[in-house]
């Protein structure tokens, strides 16, 4: 098949969708049912072109990290991983808008909107390092740094969405099944770990993304050469800008990696 991630979107269709069989309604049914997915595993097969092949295999990760075969691995598996995070701040930011706090909806919380353009910032910073890896990869930073980005980034939202995160009922029942195979993806039991003090390409970075959004992301306090241990959300203009583009982005139905392609999901 061709595997160009618009290819796939398009195949996949909506995953809100509940009569659509790549759907997250689909997958999670299957899923608690213990069978397998209708037609999966979907073959993304043997792309050259490794960066071509990382986002076809994002389109998959989008909807269910264990849909795609063969499994990815090294930098593809990072790349990959940064589409269930897409869906995951997909995911939170439409709870967000349908949860009522105080009155007001849930999304309209600054507290909230912070931890929403950090995400976004994360998500940024990890799609610019995973295309840099998959692009010279004699030179990709042997380092455990964008899993952990990813992960930590994925949590954040779990704690976003409340008891929404673990709850199996809904349209944002995938959300815990998205962080259990992104896990699963990222940290293969019985791999050797990934030395922590390699070097990351954070400078190398700038040259995909603006490097005011990429010095927003709270995930950079991961890297070991990071002097705060605590990660800041951003704030200021900078998370205004953050949370402009999500709204807008989100709203629009485009990715929110750096190539901002159109997607069939339904805002």
């Amino acid at each position: 098949m061709n595997t160009t991630a618009t290819t796939v979107e398009e195949r996949l269709g909506d995953p809100y969708d509940t009569a659509n069989p790549f759907g997250f309604h689909a997958i999670v049914a299957a899923r608690e049912a213990g069978r397998p997915l209708d037609g999966e595993p979907l073959d993304l097969g043997d792309a050259q072109d490794t960066e071509r092949l990382m986002h076809a295999a994002r389109a998959v990760y989008r909807r269910s990290p264990a849909l795609a075969r063969p499994p990815a691995d090294g930098a593809v598996a990072a790349g990959a991983a940064v589409g269930a995070l897409d869906s995951g701040l997909r995911i939170a930011i439409r709870h967000l808008r349908a949860r009522r706090l105080y009155g007001a909806a849930a999304a309209d919380i600054p507290q909230l909107r912070a931890v929403l353009a950090g995400v976004l910032a994360d998500l940024l910073l990890c799609d610019a390092l995973t295309t840099l890896a998959v692009r010279d990869t004699e030179n990709a930073p042997d380092s455990d740094f964008v899993p952990r980005v990813l992960q930590a980034a994925m949590d954040r939202l779990s704690l976003l969405m409340g008891s929404r995160f673990y709850i199996r009922q809904g349209e944002h029942a995938v959300f815990q099944l998205l962080l259990s195979e992104t896990q699963q993806a990222l940290f293969v039991p019985g791999r050797p770990p990934r030395s922590p003090s390699a070097p990351v390409p954070l400078n190398a970075a700038t040259a995909l993304c603006d490097p005011e959004l990429l010095a927003a992301a709270p995930g950079r306090t991961l890297f070991p050469a990071a002097t705060r241990r605590r990660a800041a959300q951003p704030a200021g203009p900078v998370q205004e800008r953050l949370y402009e583009e999500l709204v807008r982005r989100y709203e629009a139905s485009r990715a929110f990696d750096l190539t901002e392609r159109p997607l069939p999901d339904r805002p």
